[in-house]
Parts: structure tokens; C-alpha cells; sequence
């Protein structure tokens, strides 16, 4: 068994943490917290260890959660650490784990440099025994998950991908401007992507008020042969990605997650707008949407299995599958939006 413990328990965090409770060959040991809410109390109700900074434990057990020790407690405990921490944090934190000698799993809001950018479907075998592991954005998980297929089949000349992006996420109070759309040219994702797969891209990032999704839109120039669109349908029929072919707006797909019972909306994959499909001589136009809460957390496990050698690429990515529901969940989201 793999010890593991997640450091920063919040969008991400609980969701990894829930993740690696259930998988055979992982043993979660805590989670850390550093503010007394209501996730830490949740935590304890679901039967995770909460370890907190030593100086903060009095006010933890003022509120009725109970502490299980300190977070420097927490890491030794641990093989490998998630570490979930606001962007940036995770920098300093490396220091500390290098110190202690423990493997980590970062997240995509960290410099490149923090170690091997990674996405399963990708590179899982760069990932065996490396100690440091970046599991790259969101949007950046979603476009490697798509553009990867396409690689091997196909010869790409360059993508140009434009990017929606949520304005924040459900629960974020911070968030962007209620009545403004922000945008960056030659956003990080292009240089993400291909600090993960060799395709020549660029981008840009607008970012809008409203918290469900994010829209990916990309104009894929072929050398020669081109996928029509019967060929999306079989390229990705097995892969982490569903293809929809009626939905018309982001809300439609989150209420289907609802409607699944799915916890917290979860997906975990890209939704492939299959009806935004266009051709026009060796160009293909594509959108998708990403479940920007949830997409990285099979990348997360995929991540902690290779650093540690517990599975090939393979294994890991059907028992990541299995356990997360996602073959269930893909199956369903097609069969409602054929």
C-alpha cells in the first residue's frame, strides 16, 4: 500500500482525498487543514484524519473538530504527498518535502519547474519513480486528453485554441469582475501542452463571470489526412473524454450531472461538443467543456501509481476509471446527448 496524505484540502483536495480512499492499492492517511470551516468538520464526519498546524489546534478543537495531529506529523506519515495548496504555495512546500525525502504530486497552478509535467493518457511512462510530479491545469488536462489521440493518428500542422474560462469556482468568494470579461493572449496552456505532448499550438484565455465550466474552442490545421466526424466518435470511443453531440450550453451538462446523482457534478472528463464539429479544407473546428472541479482528480491517482511504480500506464488508467465511475458516467452523458 501507498501511503498518502493530501495537503490543502479544498477543491481539489477533498475530491483527490475521496478518490484515494477508495482505491485498493492507496491508503490515505490525513488530509491537512489551516482554517477551522466547515470542510475541516465535514472531513471528520466522513472519517479523514485532519492534521492541522500546531499552533492552530485549539482552534480547530474550539469547534468541535477533532485534530489528529500536526501537519509536519501528517507528511512523515506519508510515501507520497498530494499537494493541493493555493497556487504558488506548493513551491515552498517542495523545499520541505525534498528535506524529508517524500515523493509529491503538485498541482497545475505551480511553475512548470516544480517537476515532470504530466498527463496519464500522455506520458504516464516518463512519470515511473519520479519524485516530483506536476499534474498540469485543468483546461491543459482536457486539451492532452484530445490532442494526444489526434497526434497518433493524425499529423498536426498547429492548433490555436481560444479558452472561455470560468470566472471562479462554486464556493470562491474571490473570484473575477461581475460585469467585465478579462482576457490574456499566449496564455500559459499552449506552452502547458507542450511541456506535455509535442504539437505546435498557441492560445488565448478570456475569462467570464459565471462559475460552471470552462469552453474550449480549437482550430486544428492538418498536414494532409484530416478526422471527418465520424472518425471523433471512434477515435475517442475508449478514452477519458465524452462526446456530445446536442447539448447547447454548459448549464445543460451540469444539470445532467444532477439529474445522474452525481456527487458534487462531478464528470471528470471533457465533454466534446461533437456539434461544433466544422471541416474546411485540412482544418477541423472543435469546442469542449471542461469540469474544471473534477477533471485532474484521475490524473492525481494516475500520478501517485507512477511515481511509485505501483502499475503500468494501463492498469492505473481502468482502475482509476472503474473506481471514479467514469466508463458509467460517459456512457450515460452520451446516451442523454446523442
Amino acid at each position: 500500500m501507498i501511503n498518502v496524505c493530501v495537503n490543502g484540502y479544498g477543491t481539489i483536495g477533498k475530491r483527490v482525498a475521496d478518490a484515494a480512499k477508495a482505491h485498493s492499492k492507496i491508503r490515505l492517511v490525513g488530509v491537512s487543514k489551516y482554517s477551522a470551516d466547515a470542510d475541516a468538520s465535514i472531513a471528520r464526519m466522513q472519517g479523514i484524519d485532519v492534521f492541522v498546524p500546531k499552533e492552530s489546534a485549539g482552534a480547530f478543537e474550539s469547534k468541535g473538530v477533532e485534530v489528529s495531529g500536526t501537519v509536519e506529523e501528517l507528511l512523515d506519515k506519508a510515501d507520497s504527498i498530494v499537494d493541493a495548496s493555493p497556487d504558488g504555495v506548493g513551491r515552498k512546500n517542495r523545499v520541505v518535502y525534498e528535506e524529508k525525502g517524500k515523493k509529491a504530486v503538485f498541482q497545475g497552478g505551480e511553475e512548470a519547474g516544480i517537476g515532470l509535467s504530466f498527463n496519464a493518457r500522455s506520458n504516464f511512462e516518463k512519470a515511473l519513480n519520479q519524485n516530483f510530479i506536476r499534474v498540469v491545469s485543468c483546461n491543459t488536462t482536457g486539451y492532452c486528453r484530445i490532442l494526444k489521440p489526434l497526434t497518433e493518428r493524425y499529423k498536426i500542422k498547429h492548433v490555436f485554441a481560444s479558452l472561455i474560462r470560468r470566472g471562479a469556482d462554486l464556493n470562491d468568494a474571490k473570484g473575477s469582475q461581475l460585469n467585465s470579461v478579462e482576457w490574456k493572449a499566449k496564455s500559459h496552456h499552449a506552452s502547458d501542452v507542450q511541456s506535455v505532448i509535442d504539437v505546435p499550438m498557441s492560445s488565448i484565455a478570456f475569462k467570464v463571470p459565471h462559475t460552471h465550466s470552462h469552453i474550449n474552442s480549437m482550430f486544428i490545421e492538418f498536414d494532409g489526412e484530416k478526422p471527418g466526424k465520424d472518425d471523433i466518435y471512434e477515435l475517442f470511443r475508449n478514452e477519458r473524454v465524452a462526446l456530445l453531440n446536442t447539448a447547447a450550453t454548459s448549464s445543460q451538462i451540469v444539470e445532467a450531472a444532477r439529474d445522474l446523482g452525481l456527487k458534487r457534478y462531478d464528470i471528470f472528463m471533457p465533454c466534446l461538443l461533437v456539434n461544433t464539429y466544422m471541416a474546411n479544407g485540412n482544418s477541423v473546428f472543435l469546442s469542449f467543456a471542461v469540469p474544471q472541479e473534477s477533471i485532474v482528480v484521475p490524473e492525481n491517482i494516475d500520478a501517485i501509481i507512477a511515481q511509485n511504480s505501483a502499475m503500468s500506464r494501463e492498469e492505473s488508467m481502468r482502475t482509476t476509471d472503474k473506481l471514479l465511475g467514469i466508463p458509467d458516467i460517459k456512457e450515460k452523458l452520451e446516451k442523454a446527448f446523442s
